[in-house]
């Protein structure tokens, strides 16, 4: 089979049509594109700029964090002292009750509540008090309560009030909170 000049002609023109096509492919599909790639390193180079800030800022850092810790460590020294909420709850009682003696409150009944975990190593442990006493007694005791060296807090305060011969009297139950910090549970898997 004889192929003539016509089909030659043909046959060239498919081939070079083949071939153009393939070289098009190459050149868009296959090179990366200039655009896509100036945006690429720009954004690359912007990265950069700002990694090198935060790296020239190393120092101002590591100052803020140790800033950080020592206020985390007199934060800690404010806690009740002891590893366990039930020396914890001992210690909040005493104190409470001290205070009451001082600002001559009586307490009528004491109760210790659940403890409750407030983070990972904070827990906080409460007791509830019923008292009775005059209105100024009861001032005088919040604000030993509230102003006491370690961390205290009053959650609530309920207060039932009646006249007796021309005084007031009051009997008030509030619940006071400490913290304390208790060992992380090495059980647990870190994440």
């Amino acid at each position: 089979m004889k192929v003539n000049l016509r089909e030659k002609r043909l046959i060239i023109a498919g081939i070079v049509t083949a071939a153009a096509v393939g070289i098009f492919y190459a050149g868009t599909m296959l090179l990366p594109d200039s655009q896509n790639l100036s945006r690429n390193v720009e954004i690359k180079e912007r990265m950069l700029l700002s990694q090198r800030e935060i790296l020239s800022r190393e120092d101002l850092y590591r100052t803020r964090l140790e800033q950080y810790r020592k206020q985390l460590d007199l934060d800690l020294q404010r806690f009740l002292p002891g590893d366990s909420p039930s020396l914890a709850g001992t210690e909040l009682q005493k104190v409470v009750k001290a205070f009451a003696d001082q600002n001559g409150v009586e307490i009528t009944q004491r109760t210790i509540l659940p403890d409750k975990k407030v983070q990972d190593t904070i827990v906080k442990v409460s007791i509830r008090i019923e008292t009775n006493c005059a209105p100024e007694q009861l001032v005088q005791l919040m604000a030993a309560i509230e102003n006491y060296e370690k961390l205290l807090k009053i959650d609530e305060v309920q207060i039932t009030a009646f006249k007796l011969a021309k005084k007031y009297e009051i009997r008030p139950s509030m619940t006071i909170s400490g913290f304390i910090s208790v060992p992380e549970d090495k059980t647990k898997p870190q994440i």
